[in-house]
C-alpha cells in the first residue's frame, strides 16, 4: 500500500529492505551484492571498520553522514552497485574506504539506453 506513512514507498518494498539490509558497524549495506555502503553517521579518516568475518577496511577520507563508502576496489569504468543494482560507473579507480560520490562516479539510474 502506498501512502503518506510510508513516504510513497510500498510496504512490501519496506519489508524487503528490512530483510535485505544489514548494519555493519557504522554502515548500512542495502544488499549483499553491493560494493558500497551508506554511512549512518560521519566517519573519520583512519577509522577501521569490520565489514565481514575478519575483513576490515580503513577509511581513507572523511565520509559524511548518508554518503557512500567503497567496500572493495572499484576499477575505472567499473559498476557501482547499491541495492543490488548498478547505480553508476566509476570515472576513476576507487579504493576500499574511499568516499563514493559525484567526483568519482557518473550516475546511470533512470537514464535508459539511447538509440
Amino acid at each position: 500500500m502506498w501512502g503518506p506513512k510510508t513516504g510513497g514507498i510500498s510496504k512490501k518494498f519496506l519489508v524487503y529492505l528490512s530483510v535485505m539490509s544489514r548494519v555493519i558497524e557504522n554502515l548500512i549495506l542495502s544488499h549483499p551484492k553491493d560494493n558500497v555502503a551508506t554511512a549512518k553517521s560521519p566517519i573519520k579518516s583512519g577509522t577501521s571498520l569490520t565489514i565481514s568475518k575478519g575483513k576490515k577496511i580503513i577509511v581513507k577520507e572523511e565520509i559524511p553522514f548518508a554518503h557512500k563508502i567503497a567496500l572493495r576496489a572499484i576499477p575505472r569504468d567499473g559498476a557501482v552497485i547499491k541495492y543490488g543494482e548498478r547505480i553508476g560507473r566509476a570515472i576513476c579507480e576507487i579504493k576500499p574506504g574511499e568516499l563514493v560520490h559525484i567526483h568519482n562516479v557518473v550516475g546511470e539510474r533512470g537514464k535508459g539506453k539511447r538509440k
